[in-house]
């Protein structure tokens, strides 16, 4: 199990996490993506599958909900998010979180987090 996140001095909960089967035989490394206070809401791990040569970036994100700071906090996110995917281009990219974001699929309106979602999309990563 591996975790980052929620700040120490706020009492609601927070953070990321990714639990891992151990039998997968994966090598796991986290890969650290700008300041501290500007991603503990999102991890980003690199997963060798070990003597088979093979790479995944795998990257668990929370945006926040829609709110007064929301903007605040997630304007911080995307650009990490963008980088991610921009430096690791030739492996395959897999995001899953909780990104807050509708994005019509259900017939729902689309949501700012929904049209900042949809562009990272746009960048050929796996959502």
């Amino acid at each position: 199990m591996i975790g980052k996140g929620c700040v120490k001095w706020q009492k609601k909960g927070g953070g990321v996490g990714l639990i891992v089967k151990n039998a997968l035989n994966w090598k796991l490394k986290e890969i650290c993506v700008g300041h501290e206070h500007e991603n503990e809401d999102i991890l980003v791990m690199r997963c060798e599958k070990v003597q088979a040569n093979e790479c995944i970036i795998l990257v668990v994100c929370y945006m926040t909900t829609m709110g007064p700071l929301s903007q605040e906090e997630n304007v911080k996110k995307y650009p990490i998010l963008e980088k991610v995917v921009q430096e690791f281009s030739r492996f395959p990219v897999i995001v899953m979180g909780d990104m807050n974001g509708h994005v019509v699929i259900l017939g729902e309106k689309v949501n700012e987090n929904g049209d900042k979602l949809i562009s990272v999309k746009e960048m050929s990563l796996i959502i």
